[in-house]
């Protein structure tokens, strides 16, 4: 796919239409992150500027879509850290097959007392909740993605999880 044609300009073409092809993913996980529309489309260009730059550091094309995450990632954890903004969206992927859907309501407290519960957690606890429920990344895929260990990974989802329903267990009240 990144095979030199002609001094090289194939090797950019072939980067720059895998980078596009992946445009929407790089997006609906900067929105994951940042919440917002617009600053969701400026990390867009941020991460797309970033990888080009830095495409020469790619070494194995076969990690392309999860070198690209990394770099997603890390733009939006830039973005949080300079505007001190935490945010968490609760936009996962419905099911169209199921029969009974709930009322906008019901849909609208849920995102709303999940979304309270989740910003209080710290930023790379948000982050693994993140990849592992809303993104459906395994534990393994996670370790590499960030370049930590699988265990230091599991065991940061559980604390998350038990403060998570500590949370829930006191009534969402804070504390």
């Amino acid at each position: 796919m990144f095979r030199k044609k002609i001094a090289g300009s194939w090797m950019d073409d072939a980067f720059l239409a895998a980078l596009y092809a992946e445009e929407r993913y790089i997006y609906r996980m900067s929105y994951l992150y940042l919440k917002h529309e617009q600053e969701a489309l400026e990390n867009v260009q941020e991460v797309a500027f970033r990888a080009w730059k830095y495409r020469k550091s790619l070494q194995d094309v076969t990690y392309f879509k999860t070198w690209l995450t990394r770099i997603t990632i890390n733009a939006a954890l830039d973005h949080l850290k300079k505007y001190q903004v935490l945010v968490w969206t609760n936009d996962t992927a419905q099911d169209r097959s199921e029969p009974q859907i709930p009322s906008f309501e019901h849909v609208v407290v849920d995102q709303l007392y999940l979304t309270d519960l989740l910003e209080r957690l710290d930023v790379r606890e948000r982050s693994l909740v993140t990849l592992r429920y809303q993104a459906d990344y395994s534990f393994q895929e996670i370790a590499d993605l960030l370049d930590i260990p699988i265990s230091t990974v599991k065991s940061t989802l559980y604390r998350a999880i038990q403060k998570l329903q500590r949370q829930q267990a006191k009534g969402g009240e804070s504390g």
